[in-house]
């Protein structure tokens, strides 16, 4: 820029260098105080109401526009009179643009001088009025969380330009403040890259805080932010309205990027992210943004539209990839020395802003049902990929059952062998208890009560598992005729399918059979028809030879004919293309029915599978609840097992108890009449009898006693007879013989007995006498011989 200034300033004179060094001064004062210099310059204006200076601005007016006719017209004018013209619209710009706008639309048109750029920059986008300048020094001392982005994209904008090559430099620095200060003022677009080129090229023309005020102006007033949003929406409108000016003015070249599948945002994108700051020169770039701020987005509908028409012609002849690196390389080289032809072919475009309307009213529509498109098809790819989890669940349930019903099969062989074992057992518990009770019967009754409680101890356990080995069995058999019923229908379900697909295969054999019979139908007829040909051929030749000199109508008879088989032919060839296309739709249908028949059995089998699943959780829950039951029963057998084992054991150490009373009784007495006896207080026959009748009743009264303990234990446990019975049994008779007083005794005994309702032979052995008194008093002088002897021996009443 430095080389290209100084050849610029040496075709200059020197009241022109002395204007221009006047300018570069006023623009170091505005830089420096922050001040824009229309703000001074129209203070006056603005502030003074006086009809006479109203009367000279007109005045003014009139002399700028008559300065500016004259320069269109000489084109070869004076730079000083075009700078003059300048400075004085850009000293009136408020009254000049509320007067006449067209006027300064055809002026920035027509060219801005460099020197004054920045200030029409500002003068159109308003910034003394904005208040975004003075918020950058408060930007400048905050924190963005776009920092490091930004950072990382500084090197990409405007590489090749001297003012922002140097890494760290002046430019870059100045780049990242005023891209930082944005993301910061404008939280919702934040950071974008494509701001970064407009940035620099604001930053080419005036310092930061301009820069920055500028950028929030074209940001905000101009549309840009739209196109920055996260959804995209205006890019996506200007875009659509873009093809369709094409569609309409390049119509040859809308089908042609149709036909090479080259979707217009492909190369347009950029040039409404940045406004042809990264496609176009550098001269033409700031033109463009002149007639931006200016006109509006319409500049640059006009300006890619025209440049679509220069390069038409050498569109249409390139591909995809070739036409974008034409876009990146081909195009800015060939408009860096002619800016003014892209300009005016732009200028000249027709732009209807009613049609501009409608398309976009057109794209919101197309817009709303592309996003309601979307969320059906979102919608449908969730559900299809929910069913697809809950197919390989199912799957994998299937496995899962294959698996069980294995183990199940395992389980119930192992339990049928555990429940041979156990009847095996159970026989050989059985026998034992058979052996154990006629063993017991000739032991005593001590031996066969114990005996007898641990066989109804090994009985009640035995059947408790007999019968948990029952239910456990019956669910098992249920489980195993469960599993192996969905075994059968799991192994049906593939030879169900195979057959569906065994006749689908069958039609398409049939179908594939027909249209092979129907091809070579048509190649036979082709066949045909080409043998007549050349027969037709041959004899047509031959008559021409033999016939050299025949009439034109023979001649016109072999070109009908010939005619005539040519279209033959091609019927026949038309034929066999129909039957070809024929086939093709044949099988098309026969894949679409194959793919109906195949999803709709996959939903049949999806919705068996459902139903399938639910009987089981209904069955399970039944199970469940089955088992609690099972087990609360099974809790409340035990304790009641528990309680009745120990009012057993309690009415058994009773009874004892009681028998041990009556047997130390016994005992005593036998010890007393072994004393009596070795005392020799036995002297007489009457005193024998009557002692040993004193003996009988009391043995009697024991007895009695013995009996109404055990009336009251068999009132409250029946089971208790037979072991009463066997402990009576086993308390044997006196060996002593009794007299006719002792049949007294004994019958009165007997007489109590029956008082008593209970029957003697159940508690008391009664022996009757076989011998007489005489054998008593023999008895009685045995004993004596036998205490005279000095050998004593007891007579016992009771053996144990």
């Amino acid at each position: 820029m430095t080389q290209s200034k100084d050849i610029y300033m040496a075709d200059m004179t020197n009241d022109e260098i002395e204007l221009l060094k006047r300018l570069e001064e006023e623009n170091r004062r505005i830089e420096y105080d922050l001040k824009s210099p229309t703000s001074a310059i129209l203070n006056p204006i603005t502030n003074t109401r006086s009809p006479e200076l109203h009367h000279n601005q007109g005045q003014q007016l009139d002399s700028i526009s008559t300065e500016i006719n004259n320069l269109t017209i000489d084109k070869d004018g004076n730079l000083e009179n075009e700078w003059v013209v300048w400075n004085r619209i850009i000293n009136n710009w408020s009254m000049t643009m509320k007067k006449n706008p067209i006027w300064i639309k055809d002026v920035i048109r027509f060219g801005v001088p460099v020197r004054f750029r920045p200030l029409l920059w500002q003068c159109l986008t308003k910034v003394e009025t904005s208040n975004a300048k003075y918020k950058y020094a408060e930007f400048m001392k905050m924190t963005s969380p776009c920092e490091k982005v930004i950072r990382r994209d500084i090197s990409r904008t405007y590489p090749q330009h001297d003012f922002f090559k140097q890494k760290h430099g002046l430019g870059q620095e100045s780049l990242f403040n005023v891209m930082k200060a944005y993301s910061l003022y404008d939280r919702e677009v934040g950071y974008c890259q494509g701001i970064g080129f407009i940035v620099g090229l604001l930053l080419m023309h005036m310092p930061e805080e301009e820069a920055f005020a500028v950028l929030v102006s074209i940001m905000q007033d101009y549309t840009m932010r739209d196109m920055y949003k996260p959804d995209m929406f205006y890019l996506g409108l200007c875009i659509y309205q873009l093809e369709c000016m094409i569609q309409e003015n390049l119509p040859d070249l809308y089908r042609h990027f149709q036909a090479e599948n080259f979707h217009t945002s492909t190369f347009a994108s950029s040039w409404f992210l940045t406004l042809f700051t990264t496609q176009l020169p550098l001269n033409i770039v700031c033109r463009t943004m002149d007639l931006f701020l200016s006109e509006g987005m319409e500049v640059i509908f006009r300006i890619g539209i025209g440049l679509l028409e220069i390069h038409q012609d050498e569109l249409m002849l390139l591909s995809m990839e070739d036409m974008l690196k034409y876009f990146q390389k081909e195009v800015p080289a060939k408009h860096e020395t002619d800016p003014e032809t892209l300009l005016q072919r732009a200028f000249t475009l027709q732009y209807n802003g009613k049609k501009m309307k409608k398309l976009e009213k057109e794209y919101t529509v197309i817009r709303k049902e592309e996003q309601e498109e979307q969320i059906e098809i979102r919608k449908l790819r969730n559900e299809n990929r929910l069913l697809k989890q809950r197919v390989e669940n199912l799957e994998k349930e299937s496995a899962t059952l294959a698996n069980r019903l294995i183990e199940g099969q395992v389980l119930n062989a192992q339990y049928a062998e555990e429940s041979y074992q156990l009847k095996r057992e159970n026989c050989t518990l059985k026998k034992q208890i058979d052996e154990i009770n006629c063993l017991n019967i000739n032991n005593n009754h001590n031996t066969y009560i114990n005996n007898n409680t641990i066989e109804t101890k090994n009985l009640n356990s035995s059947d408790f598992l007999v019968t948990s080995n029952n239910n456990e069995l019956d669910v098992l058999r249920e489980t195993v005729n469960r599993l192996t019923m969905e075994n059968r229908r799991l192994q049906s379900t593939p030879n169900v399918e195979i057959s569906t697909l065994q006749e689908e295969l069958t039609l398409v054999k049939m179908r594939d059979a027909e249209a092979q019979m129907n091809m070579n139908e048509l190649r036979q007829r082709i066949a045909d028809l080409n043998r007549e040909w050349q027969l037709h051929d041959s004899e047509c030749k031959t008559d021409r030879q033999m016939e050299n000199h025949s009439n034109n109508n023979n001649d016109a008879y072999d070109l009908i004919a010939h005619e005539l088989i040519t279209l033959k032919m091609r019927e026949a060839q038309t034929d066999c293309d129909n039957k070809l296309l024929s086939q093709k739709i044949m099988d098309i249908e026969t894949q679409k029915q194959v793919l109906h028949n195949q999803i709709k059995r996959q939903d049949d089998e999806l919705q068996r599978i459902r139903l399938e699943l639910d009987e089981c959780r209904v069955r399970e829950n039944e199970f469940r609840i089955q088992l609690n039951d099972i087990k609360n029963q099974m809790n409340d057998g035990v304790l009641r097992q528990k309680e009745d084992s120990m009012m057993l054991r309690i009415r058994e150490a009773e009874s004892t108890q009681t028998v041990g009373d009556l047997r130390q009784r016994i005992a005593e007495l036998e010890i007393l009449n072994q004393e009596l006896i070795s005392r020799g207080q036995i002297m007489d026959d009457g005193d024998f009898q009557d002692k040993f009748a004193e003996l009988q009743d009391e043995v009697v009264g024991l007895r009695l006693m013995q009996t109404l303990q055990r009336r009251q234990s068999i009132s409250t446990d029946p089971t208790r007879i037979d072991y009463e019975e066997s402990e009576d049994e086993s308390i044997p008779s006196s060996p002593l013989t009794f007299s006719n007083t002792d049949n007294h005794h004994l019958s009165s005994s007997t007489d109590i007995y029956s008082n008593l309702n209970i029957e003697p032979k159940h508690h008391l052995r009664q022996s009757t006498p076989s011998l007489a008194v005489n054998n008593i008093k023999t008895q009685c002088a045995t004993s004596s011989t036998i205490l005279s002897s000095s050998q004593p021996s007891s007579v016992p009443l009771f053996t144990n």
